[in-house]
């Protein structure tokens, strides 16, 4: 025994428990607790895994294809606006709108129609799925039936059959069909799942085929509606050309008959006639200058100037002579003066010539003077005649409103007529030139694997689902539970002192845990009982031997094996210990050992012999024992208080502890007169599993009867937790 304490006395731990954090998280706690639930994990992780595979491999395989259509806005063609309306301007509800038609059923019935010109069993697989519908559907249906009944209708039934076929058919491609945009793109995504691989492809190809198909084909429709109100609106506008031009030449002829003469040549006319009159007019003033600039040189004597001014062949002439002569007088003056007889012969010769230009210059003033009165009448004449003009032009004028006026009318008709033969022209080429605004950028393809389902990730999601489902428990128990999972909650519940921790071991019976203290002199268990030994100062107090019983709340708590460990190990202290098993309803300890006995514990109660007599001391366990031959439990209605003190104490005087394995509190009313007659009362406390409520009832129950508890023992612990709580440390 020196042996085991040659290291130095055992303590409990050092750590002040009352001090911890409660809110504080200890992961390794934490920790423990799902690998002490890995189980539940285990089992929630494998159940919803293979639910997941089970019935993923009852769903049959779909398949998905995936066609893509561009949509690019067109160019406004102003001609044609009436007929095809505004070309597309791709904004987020155009892009909407475009895919509510390829979701339309105008367009999936046309797609069907074209699959089952091509293939009529094609289409099968989804007819047959929805010519068998489900109850639920079935139910839904006949509501509907019931709340808006269809209207009565007589067509035939091979009709009535091919119309549900195609509405079934077009649910079921509505159900199967998917498009979106693909983000802020101009481009929108076809994907189709089926059952058959070919049939989505097929599917996914002819609604994108049958789209832009449909945006030619509305074109088209819409350039020939066009095109036809166009040839109707030209036919009805060369007439009223017809009408418009007959009205107007109508018109003049009646104007030329009335006036004489027609706009445009007394239009013409009057142009003539004034530039006449400004003829006559310049020509009224230049002989008048002329004229003018005759008579002040004729005045002046300047012969010479004037015969610049007339051009008569005569006055040419005289004034050539003049010249001569003047010339020759010249020449003579230089030798002669003027009396000579050659120069008064020049002289007089001069006399004459001059005389003659003056009569020519009459002449050439008189005729000048008529000239200007012939011009001067001339444009008295073009005055009157433009005057003449100008009334007949007003008069005319006056008359020709209305004529201006069919002749607008007539413009504005034959111009729309005009631009109409334009419109015509461009809106046949267009119609024949027609192109949509989408083109496919991907087609569909054969899809080459199942989109759906997929075993390994819906097996791998299950398993993920049933993780956390296991998670979730395991901390919903740790949440809510309402047991004690370590020292320090166990001591902060009610303030009493924690003596020990006993760990969890996998015993079959007490006779494999003695074998194991004996083997293992300084294992867990063995250094848990000495502490609670030490702890409860087993052996004399002031010299005196005591009684301590062992009780808990509930069954299972370890109350009885844990007696009997702590009796044998208070033994190999050098001291005498007998065990009394009172828990008269189970009797565990010798049902087990199964000692012949003569006389037993309910004899010593009745007086049918003596303590001494009762004991059991060969007992090989290292203590006395005393208890029944077999569970009773009728021996707890004879039994009191101060009998089984009177009990204890006569054994107090052979032995210096008396252990009393107690029944469990709770479900046994002896329990509390036991306890009432022992010395000291150690409460057992099953780790992870007494409840709480369980435990203040016990203790309840307890301090009603005035009776105090020394300490507690947490039991059957997870031995990796008594490494955290510091039990092992020794003293150096």
């Amino acid at each position: 025994m020196t042996e085991i304490f040659a290291r130095g006395p055992l303590r409990i731990g050092t750590q002040d428990f009352s001090s911890e954090d409660k809110d504080s998280v200890d992961l390794r706690t934490i920790f423990r607790r799902f690998w002490k639930d890995k189980f539940i994990l285990l089992i929630s992780t494998l159940a919803f895994g293979l639910l997941a595979a089970a019935l993923v491999s009852r769903v049959e395989p779909q398949y998905t294809s995936l066609a893509q259509v561009l949509l690019e806005p067109g160019e406004q063609n102003a001609t044609v606006a009436a007929a095809n309306g505004t070309d597309l301007r791709l904004n987020d509800q155009v892009m909407g709108s475009q895919i509510s038609i390829l979701r339309s059923n105008t367009l999936i019935e046309s797609a069907i129609a074209e699959i089952d010109a091509q293939d009529p069993n094609a289409l099968a697989i989804l007819d047959t799925a929805d010519a068998n519908p489900s109850a639920l559907r079935r139910f839904v249906s006949s509501v509907k039936a019931f709340i808006d009944p269809p209207e009565e209708a007589t067509p035939p039934e091979e009709d009535i059959a091919r119309l549900a076929r195609v509405d079934r058919l077009t649910w079921a491609v509505r159900r199967s069909l998917s498009i979106w945009r693909d983000g802020d793109s101009y481009v929108l995504s076809i994907s189709v799942e089926t059952p058959d691989p070919q049939l989505s492809m097929m599917l996914a190809r002819t609604i994108a085929d049958r789209y832009i198909a449909q945006q030619l084909e509305s074109k088209r429709q819409a350039s020939a509606q066009a095109a036809e109100w166009i040839e109707r609106r030209v036919a009805v506008l060369r007439a009223q050309v017809q009408q418009a031009e007959t009205a107007v030449e109508d018109y003049r002829a009646q104007s030329i008959e009335d006036t004489g003469t027609s706009y445009e040549i007394i239009t013409q006319r009057l142009v003539s006639i004034n530039d006449d009159l400004l003829d006559a007019r310049a020509q009224a003033v230049s002989a008048e200058s002329r004229l003018n600039e005759i008579e002040r040189l004729k005045d002046e004597g300047n012969f010479d100037a004037i015969s610049s001014l007339i051009t008569s062949v005569s006055m040419q002439s005289l004034i050539a002579q003049r010249l001569e002569l003047l010339s020759e007088d010249a020449q003579w003056a230089r030798n002669f003066d003027e009396n000579h007889p050659g120069r008064s012969q020049l002289k007089t010769q001069l006399d004459e010539i001059n005389r003659a230009i003056a009569a020519e210059t009459e002449l050439a003033v008189e005729t000048q003077r008529n000239e200007v009165q012939i011009a001067r009448i001339r444009e008295a004449t073009m005055e009157t005649s433009l005057e003449e003009a100008e009334q007949q032009f007003l008069e005319i004028s006056r008359s020709s409103n209305g004529l201006r006026q069919l002749e607008r009318e007539a413009d504005v008709v034959r111009d729309l007529y005009i631009e109409l033969l334009n419109r015509q022209t461009e809106t046949q080429t267009k119609e024949q030139l027609q192109q949509s605004n989408a083109r496919i950028i991907e087609r569909a393809t054969l899809p080459g694997a199942p989109s759906a389902p997929r075993p390994k990730l819906m097996t791998m999601l299950g398993l993920m689902i049933g993780a956390a489902f296991g998670t979730a428990i395991i901390l919903f128990r740790q949440i809510s539970r309402g047991t004690f999972s370590t020292l320090a909650e166990l001591e902060r519940f009610n303030s009493l002192p924690v003596l020990s921790a006993l760990p969890e071991r996998d015993w079959p019976d007490m006779r494999a845990a003695l074998k194991e203290i004996e083997g293992d002199k300084v294992g867990a268990t063995v250094e848990s009982i000495r502490r609670l030994r030490n702890e409860l100062s087993i052996g004399t107090v002031n010299g005196e031997a005591q009684s301590i019983a062992l009780m808990s709340p509930l069954q299972n708590e370890g109350k009885t094996t844990t007696t009997v460990l702590l009796a044998n190990l208070t033994e190999k202290a050098d001291q005498l210990v007998v065990v009394v098993d009172c828990d008269f309803r189970q009797n565990t300890i010798q049902r087990e050992f199964q000692f012949p006995m003569r006389h037993d514990l309910k004899d010593v109660l009745e007086g049918d012999c003596s303590v001494l007599e009762a004991l059991q001391t060969e007992t090989g366990l290292g203590f006395d024992l005393l208890s029944l031959r077999e569970a009773d439990a009728g021996v707890a209605d004879a039994i009191t208080t101060d009998m089984l003190r009177n009990l204890f104490e006569e054994l107090k005087k052979y032995y210096d502890t008396v252990l009393v394995n107690c029944p469990a509190i709770l479900p046994a009313s002896e329990a509390l007169i036991i306890a009432g007659a022992v010395d000291q009362r150690v409460m057992l406390v099953r780790h992870d599993d007494t409840p709480r409520a369980a435990l203040r009832r016990g203790l309840t129950i307890l301090q009603n009867g005035g009776l105090d508890v020394s300490g507690q023992v947490l039991s059957r612990i997870d031995p990796a937790l008594l490494k955290d709580s510091a039990v092992y440390s020794y003293a150096t």
